[in-house]
């Protein structure tokens, strides 16, 4: 802005204003441009007619936050969103660099749908890094275009309550892609793919197709699976992954012989007591975490598919810490002697023993079991987390008793109700804790 100031003629001239100013008006262009990044885009607008300085600054901001703001959309607010979204892309400065955008989106019933097409495809051509897409739980029939992503720039996707087929889905067009998070998606793909992809996060996710939908990421690093409904998906192998998270809850790969009861499948569909129908190999899980150094194994006592994988377990020959829940109780713990005897190099177990047992363990599973108990001593710490040292704890620590395995330090711990903590103790064998919780029952029942 410019002073004007008064000449011997009567008329006034323009002359600068002094460098700096007060207050935010010291601030350079790019600080308030980042400032204006946590704000929806629709208020970063309106700062356009606070003065003549903040006229533009808009147009070059970093990041674009396009939401409604929580507000329920009826066919006048999307028409108004989309006009608003479209000018503003528009009129946008093209040359200055996009970091990040992220489209939330809330609820909106209306013949007329949000352009989200149009502004993904525009923000991936001003070369964005971070794209998130999340629209409201009321709109996950929302499907994106049958068309690939094509971007060398973008490094993180985020999408939430979206439909996702295979075009979507398929990387190979984003080389620089790093981080891929799946919430609350519906997944119509044969195949997840990408070569760049180093951390991947597919939680409460529902896999439509018959056909299991395969995971093809070889430079994975990071890799959560959890909360999927239907088919569980098959992994391919991931020679670079480091830690692995599977929680497996309400899929379709459940079987009531399981838990002692009958089969849930009314025909022979079930792979756990019928025909192998995937037609991708034995192994859905397992052979593609078999290089991780640190895994969580959870899943529901019905879930069938690590116990089926176990039949043909590979060796997890980098694997130092592993977490599993009461599954690897089935079978009269034979899933828990295949995996110790497939995991040379492990030094920390922990077993969740959150669930009161409701059936019997079973008859020993036909895994493949080598000649020895295990296949190395290297197994320094155990851990059983439990809400009641029931019999469970003590047949876990009666197995490795009876196998001749010497663990260094054994810790238990019982959760006594959230206003009281946790009960804990720590054993140097699994004879000790035997003998002292056998005490410690005697006590208890007088």
């Amino acid at each position: 802005m410019r002073k004007q100031q008064a000449t011997g003629s009567g008329k006034r001239r323009a002359v600068p204003e002094a460098p700096g100013g007060d207050g935010i008006d010291a601030l350079p262009d790019d600080v308030l441009q980042h400032v204006l990044s946590f704000v929806p885009t629709t208020e970063a607008v309106q700062t356009c007619v606070l003065a003549r300085r903040w006229r533009h600054l808009w147009k070059s901001m970093p990041i674009l936050r396009i939401t409604p703001q929580g507000r329920l959309l009826n066919r006048r607010g999307v028409r108004k969103l989309n006009r608003f979204v479209n000018h503003l892309l528009l009129l946008r400065d093209r040359s200055a660099p996009l970091h990040t955008c992220e489209i939330e989106l809330s609820t909106f019933h209306s013949q007329d749908e949000p352009q989200v097409h149009l502004w993904i495809r525009h923000a991936l051509l001003c070369q964005a890094r971070t794209l998130t897409v999340q629209l409201s739980r009321d709109n996950n029939s929302f499907e994106l275009e049958e068309l690939p992503l094509i971007s060398r720039h973008l490094t993180r996707l985020e999408l939430c309550n979206v439909v996702l087929n295979n075009q979507i889905l398929n990387f190979s067009s984003c080389p620089a892609l790093e981080e891929l998070w799946i919430r609350s998606c519906f997944i119509q793909a044969d195949l997840i793919m990408s070569q760049s992809l180093k951390r991947l996060a597919i939680i409460d996710c529902v896999f439509y197709l018959t056909a299991r939908t395969r995971i093809s990421a070889p430079a994975l690093v990071t890799l959560e699976l959890s909360e999927c409904w239907c088919r569980t998906p098959w992994l391919e192998s991931m020679p670079s992954l480091v830690t692995g998270s599977i929680k497996l809850a309400d899929c379709d790969d459940c079987c009531g012989k399981e838990d002692g009861g009958p089969c849930f499948s009314a025909n022979d569909t079930c792979e756990n007591c019928g025909a192998n129908i995937d037609g991708l190999g034995d192994c859905v899980i397992l052979n593609g975490l078999s290089e991780a150094k640190s895994l969580e194994l959870m899943a529901e006592p019905s879930v069938y598919i690590i116990n089926r994988d176990l039949k043909c377990c590979p060796t997890f020959s980098k694997l130092k810490t592993l977490l599993l829940n009461e599954w690897c109780m089935k079978n009269n713990l034979g899933a828990l002697m295949c995996l110790l005897q497939h995991t040379p190099v492990l030094e920390k177990l922990t077993i969740q023993l959150c669930q009161t047992p409701s059936s019997p363990t079973g008859t020993e599973g036909s895994y493949n079991l080598t000649g020895q108990p295990f296949a190395s001593n290297t197994l320094k710490m155990l851990e059983i987390k439990c809400e009641k040292i029931d019999e469970r704890v003590h047949k876990i620590l009666t197995f490795l008793s009876t196998n001749g395995i010497h663990i260094e330090q054994i810790n238990i711990q019982q959760s006594i109700g959230s206003s009281e903590g946790i009960a804990s103790w720590t054993f140097s064998s699994p004879d000790s804790a035997c003998l002292a919780l056998a005490e410690c029952s005697v006590e208890e029942h007088g």
